[in-house]
């Protein structure tokens, strides 16, 4: 797969950013071919659900300013801003797309979340989230804030 073909998801496209996938592990690579590679090796692993966003048509589906799936969204980003922080973080994994990242969205069970978060920093991920109760997790040390890491450090997990 090209970075060009990067933005792999199901047909759904922005929908699920309505509310966070639940059992899902986001992470954000800044250089788009080595995400790619790393989409490549999970599902060479046998994880075939992985979905990758790169570039405008992977912000359009993550759909942050509700520029694209209507009034239905728009009421939920209005109580997501007021009840929680996941607006923040799809803004940032949409400013992440504009500077050129990949972002990787890979399902997986809570129990297989540090062990597949660690392998994800250990070839460059940051940024890490999981899709948890109705709410993006930061996993790790992780901040909703794309990049920044809390003063907890990577060896602690925020769940």
């Amino acid at each position: 797969m090209t970075v060009a073909d990067a933005t792999t998801h199901p047909e759904e496209s922005g929908t699920f950013f309505v509310l966070p996938p639940h059992h899902r592990l986001f992470a954000v690579v800044d250089n788009p071919v080595a995400g790619t590679a790393l989409a490549a090796e999970l599902r060479a692993q046998g994880d075939d659900d992985v979905w990758t966003f790169f570039g405008e048509k992977g912000i359009g589906d993550l759909d942050p300013h509700v520029r694209h799936h209507g009034v239905p969204l728009a009421i939920v980003r209005v109580l997501q801003r007021l009840l929680t922080n996941d607006c923040e973080y799809c803004e940032g994994l949409a400013s992440a797309l504009e500077q050129g990242a990949i972002v990787l969205a890979i399902r997986v069970a809570e129990e297989g979340v540090d062990d597949l978060s660690a392998w994800l920093r250990d070839r460059g991920a940051h940024s890490l989230a999981f899709g948890e109760h109705w709410n993006f997790v930061p996993v790790g040390g992780s901040g909703h804030a794309i990049g920044f890491t809390t003063s907890e450090g990577p060896e602690t997990d925020a769940r």
